[in-house]
């Protein structure tokens, strides 16, 4: 009797582990605005950035967010092209409101972010 609820006990706790390995992380899940913009405003000001210039960064990428939705259903090959366009012109927009320096780690940091959370391509 004791084996068998040793072995359930492992069982449960593996099972637990593997749901919260999948959950955790936004698997595939939208953040909450909220969160989102407070991981956002923590990571620019990692790079540098005062709030000023946070909320300058957080307004630019919010004004290109409706854009790159747009481009979902377009083929791949059309969305890259059409990606690096609006890449540019916000990379554009973001070297008018900040800092050179500042203005180059920000865009560095961002040609970083994979499309889709960082999750391969075909999951």
């Amino acid at each position: 009797m004791k084996k068998v609820l040793g072995i359930l006990t492992v069982l449960i706790c593996l099972s637990s582990i593997s749901a919260s390995a999948q959950g955790g992380g936004g698997g595939g899940q939208q953040m909450d605005p909220a969160a989102r913009a407070a991981m956002m405003k923590e990571r620019y000001k990692a790079l540098g950035c005062n709030d000023v210039q946070v909320d300058s960064v957080i307004a630019i990428t919010n004004d290109f967010r409706p854009k790159m939705m747009a481009l979902r259903d377009l083929d791949q090959d059309a969305r890259a092209e059409k990606m690096k366009e609006i890449n540019d012109e916000r990379n554009k927009r973001l070297e008018k409101a900040l800092p050179a320096d500042i203005a180059k780690k920000v865009i560095e940091a961002m040609s970083q972010q994979r499309p889709g959370g960082g999750r391969a391509p075909n999951q």
